[in-house]
C-alpha cells in the first residue's frame, strides 16, 4: 500500500494524503480470493450446477469490485477484461442447459452433459493462463492447482 498526497496547507503546516492500492496489491488479493473459488481447483467427479453458477457470479462480482481502487495500465486492465470474458462465456453456456442438480463424469474426465464439459475446460483453462500472465509479471504465486482434467 501507497499513499498519494493529496493536499498542503500552511498555517502551522498539514499534510493530507490518501492511501493507494498497487497493481501488485490488487492481484495478490485477487488470487487469494480465487485460491477459494472450487470451480477453479476443484477436481471432484461430479458439481452441482448452481454452486458453478454462484461461483462464477461471485468471482466476476469481485472482479468488478477489486478494480475501483485504482486505475488500471493497460495490461491490468486486458487482464480484468478477459476474465470477465470468462465468466460470462462459462454463465452464457451453463445457464441455458436443463440439467438436474448433480453433473457427474461420465469416464472420470469428461462430464456426462458435453455443453457444461466445454464450459468448465474453457473457463479454467482462461484463467490459467490470466493467472499465470499475474504471476509472470508481478512475481506472485497461485498457491493451488487448476486441475487439468477439469
Amino acid at each position: 500500500m501507497g499513499f498519494e498526497l493529496n493536499g498542503f496547507s500552511t498555517s502551522l503546516g498539514g499534510i493530507s494524503w490518501n492511501k493507494t492500492t498497487s497493481s501488485k496489491e490488487m492481484f495478490s488479493r485477487l488470487l487469494f480470493f480465487l485460491e477459494s473459488k472450487r470451480i477453479l481447483v476443484n477436481p471432484i467427479e461430479l458439481e452441482f450446477k448452481d454452486w458453478c453458477i454462484e461461483s462464477v457470479l461471485e468471482i466476476k462480482q469481485q472482479l468488478v469490485k477489486i478494480t475501483q481502487e485504482l486505475k488500471l495500465k493497460d495490461f491490468d486492465a486486458d487482464i480484468i477484461r478477459n476474465l470477465i470474458d470468462a465468466c460470462n462465456g462459462y454463465l452464457d453456456t451453463v445457464r441455458p442447459m436443463n440439467l438436474p442438480g448433480i453433473i457427474y463424469k461420465r469416464d472420470g474426465e469428461h462430464w456426462e452433459d458435453l455443453s457444461f464439459d466445454r464450459a468448465m475446460k474453457k473457463f479454467r483453462a482462461s484463467f490459467k493462463c490470466e493467472i499465470e500472465k499475474i504471476e509472470k509479471k508481478y512475481r506472485l504465486k497461485f498457491h493451488k492447482i487448476i486441475p487439468e482434467e477439469f
